[in-house]
């Protein structure tokens, strides 16, 4: 049932990060726009964010707290968890650099388009996750042959420690 969820969700988050960037430019060039772009991105942030955060429960529930973001994104590559900081990055950056050149922060259009920017990414994030942290999870076994949980280094049952990743299918 999850799986049946995350497949539009993640098909909206993308397309709601692409329409961010497209409309943040649409803005810088055009500020009158600026209303009409909000009213079409924000709306969104909620059709996607909502079965994120019910969903992510799914995903890091069985982790303590501090992996929370390691259990949550552990089905994306590294290339998606560093393109999720990024455009984190980026919000943050198009939010405060006109503070540092002697403006007020956020007083740009474009800064407040590029927002949603985050929420989309991250649930397109969590949602790729979901339907890919099976695959990781399989794979944890101890040096004794003992199923783990995908972040754990020693295995609960007889504390042996974790099979090495590139030697995980041999074991």
């Amino acid at each position: 049932m999850a799986r049946v969820i995350a497949f539009p969700v993640i098909v909206l988050a993308a397309i709601g990060v692409v329409a961010c960037f497209l409309l943040a430019a649409i803005v810088a060039a055009n500020p009158a726009v600026e209303k009409d772009a909000l009213m079409f991105l924000f709306p969104g942030i909620f059709v996607v964010w909502l079965p994120t955060v019910l969903l992510i429960s799914r995903l890091t529930r069985d982790f303590k707290q501090r992996d929370f973001w390691k259990a949550a994104l552990r089905g994306c590559p590294g290339w998606m968890k560093t393109g999720l900081w990024v455009v984190i990055g980026f919000v943050f950056a198009m939010f405060f650099l006109p503070f540092l050149w002697g403006s007020d922060p956020g007083k740009s259009p474009s800064s407040f388009v590029v927002f949603p920017a985050t929420f989309y990414a991250i649930s397109f994030c969590v949602m790729y996750s979901l339907i890919h942290a099976e695959k990781i999870d399989a794979g944890g076994r101890c040096l004794n042959g003992h199923r783990m949980l995908p972040l754990a280094k020693y295995c609960e049952e007889c504390g042996a420690p974790a099979v090495p990743k590139e030697m995980q299918g041999t074991i």
